[in-house]
């Protein structure tokens, strides 16, 4: 085959290369925006047997109907274009398909009766697709069955005190806010008021982080502590910067000027690393990489192609950004900021007050994350509110403001409870990726969506990521807020 054949074969793969690859390695999977949005991708398929296989995560707002029709979307989807056959639910136990139901009346009949099951919250977005579809698909129940009645069983205990601890929790914030302007000095009250636009939704992650990165500029912090913030930061630089479009097409102005200065072997090594990116074999990272050291002695790049060399750029930083980690720094920050801000120890009293009422609010509103829960266990005493009234009605009284507060009887009397709902909530999320991994085996699947509240996706991560599983984890996009008392009510219930 000659050079030129070579060439006209290289042009004809390019008219449908995509951006990004679509096959099922975890960088290679894109699910569409109106659908879902994708918060975090590990990717172990290069370094590891196990990575080879991959488990989509789908964050399962329960009982919200706009959520559950984007899951059946999805999933959809996800059958379509990279024949997805196994979807493991939380929940249930073993066999919990419903393509029994199939048999009753016609399609339309089926999907109009199943739709208001949805609308009513009664059926899930997986339950409805597999009544109304004719897909070949298995859902699978991968709960302990005797750990999720045991964990059933302390939701409804600790059930009745939640309102009340809830609305207990709201009176000591309110005076934890109305102290802050007082003992807090001017930074501290800088600080927080940029916190508060981010957890407000007025600013976005990244105009945060680069506040925080502001605001240690010239201290004795140094940025170089925090790689991944940094690294958040240069990419949204990046982004705002690229014309994506144009980088496309420099990109397969390139490959045709490389296929006339290299050997035909040369070429045909970019035909065969092309495939294997259109594959999903290699990443986006890995090809663009290959492409610019093929370039490097016969044409500059970065002189002749900008937008495609920003955009490597781009891809190479963004591959280091891990989601979980970037949290984590930010939250370092956060503390180590504060720690150079604190001039009395008032402040730092106050402070601690605060981080536990937030700890509290997310413990009973059952949202706490692994590390809020390990500093709630480290500091248990400390998240006692008969710990801190003392404090905070000298500080009223010092400061002239008629305002009192006392302890809470609904959450110091039952911390036990509160903890060991937390507890059996771990012992579930090691079922669940028992009983995954153990059902993908048997199955021979090497892709898998798993459904399972966001309650569980910290736990189900740190799991995956240490066994050495690709995962991807994905939240259904909804535009409407989520109310949790409607899943709380069915899971009532069940009682």
């Amino acid at each position: 085959m000659s050079k030129s054949q070579l060439t006209v074969i290289l042009c004809i793969m390019l008219i449908s290369l995509p951006t990004v690859a679509l096959a099922t390695s975890p960088d290679a999977i894109r699910i569409p925006s109106e659908y879902a949005k994708v918060k975090e991708v590990c990717d172990n398929s290069f370094s590891s047997f196990e990575g080879a296989q991959t488990i989509i995560h789908i964050q399962d707002p329960h009982c919200n109907f706009e959520a559950q029709k984007n899951i059946a979307l999805m999933l959809q989807y996800l059958i379509e274009e990279y024949g997805l056959k196994l979807i493991l639910v939380e929940g249930g136990s073993g066999d919990v398909n419903l393509s029994f139901l199939r048999g009753y009346g016609d399609p339309k009949q089926r999907k109009e009766v199943a739709y208001k099951y949805l609308m009513n919250g009664e059926i899930s977005g997986e339950e409805y697709l597999d009544i109304v579809s004719d897909y070949d698909i298995e859902l699978y129940g991968i709960e302990d069955q005797g750990l999720y009645d045991a964990h059933l069983t302390s939701f409804l205990e600790i059930d009745p005190i939640m309102k009340e601890g809830l609305k207990d929790l709201e009176a000591l914030s309110y005076i934890v806010k109305a102290l802050k302007p007082h003992i807090y000095n001017e930074s501290l009250i800088q600080l927080e008021k940029v916190k508060s636009d981010y957890e407000e939704k007025t600013v976005s992650l990244l105009e945060y982080c680069r506040s925080l990165l502001e605001i240690i500029r010239g201290s004795s912090l140094n940025a170089e502590n925090y790689p991944q913030m940094r690294a958040f930061s240069e990419t949204g630089e990046l982004e705002k910067g690229i014309d994506f479009n144009r980088a496309e097409v420099e990109r397969n102005e390139l490959i045709k000027k490389l296929a006339w200065f290299l050997t035909e072997g040369e070429v045909k090594e970019i035909i065969d690393k092309s495939k294997e990116f259109k594959e999903g074999i290699i990443t986006p990272e890995q090809y663009y990489s290959f492409l610019k050291d093929a370039a490097e002695y016969v044409i500059d790049v970065e002189d002749e192609y900008p937008e495609l060399n920003a955009y490597i750029k781009y891809i190479s930083i963004s591959k280091e950004i891990k989601v979980p980690f970037l949290l984590e720094e930010i939250e370092s920050l956060e503390k180590e900021v504060k720690e150079t801000l604190f001039t009395d120890s008032d402040q730092r009293t106050l402070n601690d007050i605060s981080k536990s009422l937030d700890i509290l609010k997310g413990l009973l509103n059952l949202e706490l994350t692994p590390q809020e829960y390990a500093y709630f266990k480290e500091r248990r005493s400390q998240c006692m509110t008969t710990a801190w009234v003392d404090f905070l009605n000298t500080q009223c009284r010092k400061f002239g403001l008629r305002k009192s507060c006392v302890r809470s009887k609904a959450i110091d009397e039952n911390l036990d409870r509160l903890e060991r709902f937390y507890q059996l909530g771990a012992e579930r999320e090691k079922a669940f990726i028992r009983n995954t991994l153990k059902k993908m085996n048997q199955s021979g699947e090497e892709i898998a969506v798993l459904i399972a509240g966001g309650f569980h996706t910290p736990g189900i991560s740190r799991m995956l990521k240490d066994r050495g599983y690709s995962f991807v984890v994905t939240v259904p996009v909804i535009t409407q807020k989520v109310d949790s008392q409607s899943y709380f009510s069915a899971l009532r219930a069940k009682k």
